[in-house]
């Protein structure tokens, strides 16, 4: 928990740092949070597939491990 913590803390001010540098370089707060959020954008068909099939991954990791948990309560049972 604190190692999460410290990581989020970290990432809260490196984005403080990059956004009061643009202030002092004089570019509009729209343009700023603007440009921060442009990495973020899913731009291509090939992303939003990727992206569903790491989703997919995850989800059926999930349900298999619920399940092999769920065996393993009712054999000790």
């Amino acid at each position: 928990m604190k190692t999460i913590f410290v990581m989020l803390l970290l990432s809260a001010l490196m984005v403080l740092l990059v956004i009061l540098m643009d202030v002092a370089m004089g570019v509009g707060l729209s343009g700023i949070f603007a440009k921060e959020m442009e990495p973020f954008k899913v731009t291509g068909h090939t992303d939003i597939v990727i992206l569903s099939i790491f989703a997919v991954y995850f989800v059926i990791k999930a349900v298999v491990g619920f399940i092999k948990k769920k065996q393993q309560n009712n054999s000790q049972s």
